[in-house]
């Protein structure tokens, strides 16, 4: 494949990131005025058989927070290889910072599934165990990544001052 080619995937991958992240952002608002416009015990009703009762939508607008400045930090390395190319030491640590928030973030939601496994049904614990075990392996693919590109930007700043 060209190098053309692959930067037109990953522009693009840079532009869907980018809608994804503005729609999470706006959707955190839109959430927020649905939810104060229920009445209390409508919101008691709604959050009694969770794990954590009525604080449940401030832990999980941590977690979407998290999950936000996650794929920012993707995106922003994407940005850095259609700016820098490739091999560069920002789009490493970008990589880095999203993997290790995406390791947290699955683990913790993990550990909530296991405490919320009486409430639910199998099914539900059955798809969070899944999606949170899918976070882990692409959370330990970025810090993978992240290293990779470390060593490619080691390797192409040796082979720049040999030539």
């Amino acid at each position: 494949m060209s190098k053309k080619y692959t930067m037109k995937k990953i522009i693009l991958l840079n532009w869907v990131l980018k809608i994804f992240i503005g729609i999470s952002i706006l959707a955190i608002p839109i959430n927020e005025c649905l939810r104060y416009n229920m009445s209390n015990e409508a919101l008691t009703l709604k959050y009694k058989d969770s794990v954590f009762g009525n604080y449940s939508p401030y832990i999980m607008l941590a977690i979407i927070a998290l999950l936000i400045i996650a794929f920012l930090n993707i995106q922003k390395g994407l940005q850095g290889f259609i700016k820098d190319g490739y091999f560069n030491f920002r789009s490493s640590e970008r990589f880095k910072i999203s993997g290790y928030l995406l390791l947290i973030l699955s683990i913790t939601m993990l550990m909530i599934s296991f405490l919320a496994i009486e409430k639910a049904s199998e099914i539900e614990i059955l798809s969070d165990i899944i999606i949170n075990l899918l976070l882990i392996a692409i959370g330990i693919g970025l810090l993978a990544f992240s290293d990779v590109i470390k060593k490619g930007n080691v390797l192409k700043t040796e082979n720049d001052l040999t030539v």
